[in-house]
């Protein structure tokens, strides 16, 4: 008979096991995602030793070489992520690159793949990807990886597709009919995106046929080995637009995990077309991340915009909840590059967190990275750093928090929660917009940091007039006006355009991210002065104390077995 503390350790390892692999679209809502850089997010240490010697001294992004980082040293730092409260992270190719000097230097970046059957040795073995996913696992936490199928890399582009060069470049790929015929994209012509080569004259990427049955077959054969091997849970899709949708839908169903496509640019009617015609379960959202940049990305910028795409978002997608929502990555500027004022950033990052989607973080927008318009200057290494405590990095914890308490207490405002409620725009006005998202209420302003004397007002908040609520932000209580009103001031010397996401008292109270936050009192609708006094500092959540005790029973379980 199997003895109890067997027994317990047993279905620890099921419950892990049932949350940790082969997570589909509706197992990734309401997570939240940490992008990085496995090159540059964390340096090789005792335990995690650089794959690459030898390394320069300074990791300088102009340089364009590999840095040191590896599987085994993100490990090293995923105290760091999960601190933020991230449930999920995000990392560069996992596949073999051109390992050559090029005119654009090195492929530290891992997007140069030329056999995607291969791992790539520079980041790692396959002992130390799957050490990588089983940590992420015994945390609670997701993996998601990115793949590249569109192109293979040759310095040679007006005569790169002959069987010798493709054999030389180390290529899975070795027949020319395996490539469309070089061309240069024509981004007026959608054939022309997915037939024609990215890339350039001095690095050409060369377009793979996808629609080659041994192409096909190779790749839906190879997807499905490397997710159900690392135990990889979501694919982030590198260049999804230059492929002719209808082979992502076999791909991803091969993959048997969630699929988010890399689809750029601004249209949206073309990127939720992914959706719509179930090419793959989701795409980064492209079109959000410039209506945030206009409408927060300057003082007293377009908010006009923003709400006009907003709710083009959520008109148009099928599944807006699925949405990568993202200020920052790899291919854009750094926020704070392009925009200096910290409270333009806060509240562009609650319209990230609470807007439909699953907020993504890119490697270094909690250390307020400033020194990257562009690539490769946003592709600086994390640990010059040293991983600081940053305010940037509590505002992300929090708005973390936030989300974890309201998905995992059930809350719900009008019979609906906060993953089945759609955002709706509530007010707005040429620097402010208020929007409900299920119990949640954001109020964001593009004024910026000065305090001015003018305020906002949300006609109706949904809440009973002279009801409390709670501003989970600041933890401090305000009070609801006739007809559902509530007014906000950035009058307040320090506090200015900040952003505020309010809550009913009672739902405060049960989510304890404000602590106690006591008896409602009536004050006045039009202040932003404290009403009463709530700790700030948050709570260990339950959820957490579970994961620990489901990594215990694993421990438990790998110790029982070894002693059989």
């Amino acid at each position: 008979m199997l003895q109890f503390s067997t027994l317990l350790s047993i279905i620890s390892l099921l419950s892990l096991a049932s949350v940790a692999h082969a997570a589909k679209a509706d197992q990734w809502k309401g997570k939240s995602i940490y992008q990085l850089f496995t090159d540059r997010f964390a340096p090789p240490s005792a335990t995690a030793p650089a794959r690459t010697s030898p390394l320069p001294e300074t990791c300088d992004p102009i340089q364009q070489t590999w840095c040191g980082g590896t599987w085994l040293s993100i490990i090293d730092k995923l105290d760091y992520i999960q601190g933020m409260g991230f449930d999920a992270i995000w990392i560069s190719p996992v596949s073999q690159n051109i390992d050559v000097y090029t005119p654009y230097n090195y492929a530290y970046h891992g997007y140069w793949v030329n056999d995607p059957l291969v791992l790539n040795p520079r980041f790692g073995s396959a002992d130390d990807l799957k050490a990588l996913s089983n940590s992420l696992h015994a945390r609670g936490m997701y993996l998601m990886v990115d793949v590249v199928v569109n192109n293979v890399p040759s310095l040679n582009a007006y005569d790169a597709v002959n069987s010798t060069a493709l054999k030389l470049d180390g290529s899975l790929w070795t027949d020319p009919s395996e490539f469309h015929p070089q061309c240069w994209i024509d981004y007026s012509n959608q054939t022309s995106v997915e037939n024609c080569w990215l890339g350039d004259d001095k690095v050409a990427l060369m377009d793979v046929n996808t629609e080659n049955p041994t192409v096909v077959s190779t790749l839906n054969s190879w997807i499905g080995n490397l997710t159900s091997t690392y135990g990889i849970d979501g694919l982030r899709i590198d260049a999804a637009k230059h492929v002719p949708g209808p082979f992502w839908t076999k791909f991803c169903e091969a993959s048997g995990v969630f699929c988010i496509g890399e689809v750029y640019g601004s249209d949206i009617n073309f990127a939720a077309s992914f959706q719509t015609q179930k090419y793959m379960d989701s795409v980064l959202g492209y079109p959000f991340y410039y209506g945030i940049v206009n409408g927060f990305g300057t003082p007293s910028g377009n908010m006009s915009n923003f709400v006009e795409i907003a709710q083009q978002t959520l008109a148009t997608f099928p599944q807006p909840g699925l949405l990568g929502n993202f200020i920052e990555n790899h291919d854009l500027p750094r926020w704070r590059n392009t925009t200096s004022d910290p409270q333009l950033a806060y509240n562009a990052m609650v319209a990230q967190f609470i807007f439909d989607g699953l907020p993504i973080v890119y490697y270094g927008q909690e250390q307020d990275f400033s020194h990257g318009a562009g690539d490769p200057y946003n592709r600086a290494a994390l640990w010059p750093s040293n991983y600081a405590n940053t305010t940037t990095y509590q505002h992300i914890r929090r708005l973390n928090d936030i989300r974890h308490a309201v998905i995992g207490n059930n809350t719900q405002f009008n019979g609906k929660n906060f993953l089945d409620s759609q955002t709706t725009i509530v007010a707005s006005t040429k620097t402010d917009v208020a929007f409900r998202k299920g119990p949640l209420l954001a109020v964001l302003t593009n004024r910026g940091s000065p305090a001015v004397p003018q305020a906002f007002g949300v006609p109706t908040s949904g809440w009973s007039a002279q009801s409390a609520v709670i501003d989970l932000l600041s933890c401090k209580q305000y009070a609801v006006g006739s007809g559902g009103a509530i007014s906000v001031s950035y009058a307040a010397s320090g506090y200015g355009g900040m952003p505020y996401i309010f809550v009913s008292q009672a739902d405060a109270a049960a989510l304890k991210i404000c602590g106690d936050v006591g008896v409602a009192t009536y004050v006045s609708a039009n202040t932003t002065s404290k009403a009463s006094s709530a700790p700030t500092t948050l709570p260990v959540q339950a959820s957490k104390e579970l994961l620990s005790i489901l990594a215990a029973g694993l421990v438990g379980l790998a110790v029982t077995l070894s002693l059989v």
